[in-house]
């Protein structure tokens, strides 16, 4: 079972503001559950969350590879 943390433990964790963890469900770059008015994300949300980031691979060895 998945332990869940809140918004701001997430951005305290990663070294950013609340706000930015809110900014990020709200674009959709991290999923979150909502438990009543609260939102609570999971281990393996945060997981997801890195793994999209980096699944497009970068070609360093073309200019202005992205």
């Amino acid at each position: 079972m998945d332990k869940y943390y809140t918004p701001a433990e997430v951005a305290l964790h990663f070294g950013v503001t609340r706000e930015t963890i809110y900014s990020m469900i709200s674009r959709g770059q991290l999923d979150a559950s909502r438990f009543g008015r609260s939102r609570r994300i999971s281990e393996s949300q945060i997981n997801d969350c890195l793994n999209r980031r980096y699944e497009r691979a970068i070609d360093a060895t073309s200019p202005n590879a992205a």
